[in-house]
């Protein structure tokens, strides 16, 4: 009795979701859904993302617009710890020296081939007084020659030499990197031993280091194209296009309804009759804008409607838009609709983005050249600050210099308002304002300026005279 009743226990199954019998809502049998799942379609190739970067004007915008964004007002050098005219020296001096490299242009390029290829490298070209292959010496660095972009396809993959000693800081990556250098005029290519503190490395979109879906190992490492998950949707939309192109040129087709067409088609020589009537009335309606049909024959038009073709269009804008992570008034230049026509908060969290990116992928590439050169030179090591993305127009600059005014006069009114009433003095004004930093501000001329008075010694104490005068 027990067991029956147990069976019977095990067969009430009891389920969570929404369910109907009567509509099949919730039925395995009868939802599509639960037939749906995703299929790896494949990692593009290295041919398919150089041919859509070459010839698509969408893709190449894709790959190009966020580095174009994050190095469109490049970035500044701050030592805390200097006071400010060194600090303002110092950083000329590196920009000059990351300008003579070209660091921008080259980390700028280095980032393109990056979001298309899915990695990419800098080899830093130094005159150490050792070969490519070993360790860089920044302090026995006599010039750096260059940068140079290294694209992933540029690096064998498979015969990279990798720390395996797990004892090592960095075991499970590269120590030496096999970069295949194109020869000048020449079709062949000469591979060089590179050492790892030469190479900076720059990683695709990433993904998991142990795959089961059978991406190959050089993808799981770099990581992949910012193409790749927006392929569907630009094959979506480019065969989208080239169905609207196809309608266009049927845009209006004319039939013409001809007696016994079959009859004449059949005869030797009705085809060749019927082309000759067909073109006579071409040509007659063309001259003269009417048309001269028999009283058995009949000729419309057919008109194709493009209803609902923008909106598809825009719908396939948005889910590219959406897989690239460009706000459509960026990517496509379209004007902003909706509850926020005026696209500020579209383009506020796109820069944010942007910062976020230059924080975590552009700064530390940044740091790894400067710290080089600082060693290199025996520099302050430097803060990288990028500078804000957005730009000001006219009036926006004309009402910052305002509120600067107006806070000047302010504080200005403050100072006066003390030294009238004898609780500072003016050099102490001139202290609290500019600090320790006298030499460096301009006094007009004929006006004399008061020294800084020095802090009176400690007095005596009580006795201590009259000892000594006693002495």
């Amino acid at each position: 009795m027990s067991k029956n009743r147990n069976s019977r226990n095990v067969a009430k199954r009891k389920t969570d979701g929404w369910k109907n019998l009567i509509s099949g809502l919730g039925s395995a049998k009868t939802e599509k859904k639960s037939f749906t799942h995703h299929a790896l379609s494949g990692v593009m190739s290295d041919r398919e993302l150089e041919s859509l970067f070459y010839e698509d004007g969408l893709s190449a915008r894709i790959v190009k617009l966020l580095p174009d964004d994050m190095f469109r007002e490049g970035w500044d050098y701050s030592f805390p710890k200097l006071d400010e005219l060194k600090a303002a020296e110092t950083a000329e001096w590196y920009a000059s020296v990351m300008e003579e490299i070209g660091a921008q242009q080259k980390i700028k390029e280095a980032t393109t081939w990056k979001r298309l290829y899915g990695g990419s490298a800098i080899f830093i070209s130094a005159m150490d007084g050792s070969t490519p292959d070993k360790p860089l010496i920044p302090k026995k660095i006599r010039t750096i020659e260059c940068l140079r972009v290294i694209e992933r396809t540029e690096i064998d993959f498979n015969n990279i030499v990798w720390q395996t000693n797990p004892m090592k800081p960095r075991y499970g990556m590269p120590e030496i990197y096999p970069v295949k250098f194109e020869v000048p005029g020449s079709p062949r290519t000469e591979t060089m031993n590179v050492h790892w503190t030469r190479i900076i490395e720059l990683h695709g979109d990433t993904l998991p280091r142990h795959s089961i879906t059978g991406i190959n190992a050089e993808n799981r490492y770099w990581g992949i194209s910012v193409l790749q998950r927006a392929n569907d949707r630009l094959k979506s939309l480019g065969s989208s296009l080239g169905s609207i192109d196809q309608l266009l040129s049927e845009l209006g087709v004319g039939k013409y309804k001809i007696k016994d067409l079959a009859t004449l088609l059949s005869t030797p020589d009705g085809e060749e009759a019927i082309k000759r009537r067909v073109e006579l009335t071409d040509l007659v309606k063309s001259t003269f804008r009417s048309m001269y049909l028999d009283n058995e024959e009949e000729f419309v038009r057919d008109n194709i409607s493009f209803a609902g073709v923008p909106e598809i269009l825009h719908i396939l804008f948005m889910l590219i838009s959406s897989d690239t992570g460009y706000p459509m008034t960026r990517l496509f230049g379209m004007s902003p609709a909706g509850m926020n026509s005026t696209g500020e908060s579209d383009m506020n969290n796109y820069y944010d983005m942007v910062r976020s990116l230059q924080t975590s992928e552009i700064q530390p590439v940044i740091l790894r050249l400067v710290r080089i050169i600082a060693e290199w030179k025996g520099w302050e090591e430097p803060y990288i600050e990028f500078r804000p993305l957005e730009t000001m127009n006219e009036k926006e600059k004309a009402e910052l210099e305002k509120q600067k005014a107006d806070k000047e006069q302010i504080e200005a009114n403050t100072y006066k308002a003390y030294i009238d009433a004898g609780v500072l003095e003016p050099y102490e004004v001139r202290f609290l304002k500019y600090g320790n930093t006298l030499d460096a501000i301009p006094v007009p001329d004929g006006l004399q300026m008061p020294p800084v008075e020095e802090a009176p010694d400690k007095p005596p104490e009580d006795g201590a005279d009259d000892d000594a005068e006693d002495g």
